[in-house]
């Protein structure tokens, strides 16, 4: 496995009232697990750094204040489907999973809000099938994770509005088309 520490990203903290206060970090750890998501022609660390860097300019409830970390894994389908089937109980693999990291302590300078896993080959078959941008489509997984580790769901048609809408407005901010207009 080949690990590789990010550097730190701004974040901005905002109270429940939507009013943005001061800056607060953001870290994003990412692992590469699997050589499938290393790549000459594209800087996979970077595009996850980038995307996590793109919730400093959004107005999301506060989780806690000091250095937010979030560890993100980069893998392949066996590896997901073993997550999958050890976490939700479900068979297969799945393009994205979060968890949340039930232990936050505000009190602590450095604070897990939790971990993302990607599985490349499944990201890779849902872009060629959908006729998206790979690169977007991973974009895309790592907000709607972070906006999971942040609380944020869609278990129903208000909270799917809700988080959509988040999504595709974070992505817009990067050059991301609307991914549920495929």
């Amino acid at each position: 496995m080949r690990t590789i520490n990010a550097k730190l990203i701004t974040c901005m903290k905002c109270p429940q009232n939507k009013t943005m206060r001061k800056t607060k970090t953001f870290s994003a750890e990412t692992n590469v697990d699997s050589p499938k998501w290393l790549s000459e022609e594209v800087n996979i660390i970077n595009i996850c750094e980038t995307t996590i860097s793109s919730f400093s300019s959004q107005a999301i409830p506060s989780v806690a204040s000091g250095n937010n970390i979030v560890s993100i894994l980069l893998t392949d389908d066996e590896k997901m489907s073993g997550l999958n089937k050890m976490y939700r109980n479900k068979v297969g693999t799945t393009n994205v999973l979060s968890f949340t990291n039930e232990n936050k302590h505000s009190y602590s300078k450095n604070i897990l809000l939790g971990d993302i896993a990607l599985s490349f080959t499944t990201i890779l078959r849902e872009s060629n099938q959908f006729k998206i941008s790979f690169i977007n489509h991973v974009k895309h997984l790592l907000i709607h994770g972070c906006l999971h580790l942040l609380g944020f769901d869609h278990e129903t048609a208000i909270e799917a509005q809700e988080m959509e809408a988040l999504e595709v407005s974070i992505l817009g901010k990067l050059g991301v088309p609307n991914p549920y207009n495929i």
